[in-house]
Order: structure tokens, then sequence, then C-alpha cells
């Protein structure tokens, strides 16, 4: 007998987005959403070396 689904509010956030969207959609998504890490973190590299 397979499981019952979650109900929606029984959902993560990750799950949410899995079934809500395609991979290519969520890569994209954690790809823009995490730019900015990127950049904080050549700028934090660059102020040590001084």
């Amino acid at each position: 007998m397979p499981r019952k689904p979650k109900k929606a509010r029984e959902l993560t956030t990750d799950e949410v987005m899995k079934r809500l969207f395609p991979k290519e959609v969520r890569m994209e998504l954690k790809r823009v959403a995490h730019e900015n890490d990127a950049q904080s973190d050549k700028r934090k590299s660059n102020h040590s070396n001084k």
C-alpha cells in the first residue's frame, strides 16, 4: 500500500519548490539567489589580503 502524500501545510520549502517548478527553474533560482554570496566572499578575501 503506497504512502499518502503530504498535505500542503506539511511540506518543507524544498519539497514545495520540487513540486511546483521543474529542475532547470529550481537550479536557476538557486544560482541567482546565491550570486551575491559569491561576490561577498570575493570581497572578504580581498580585504583580508591587504
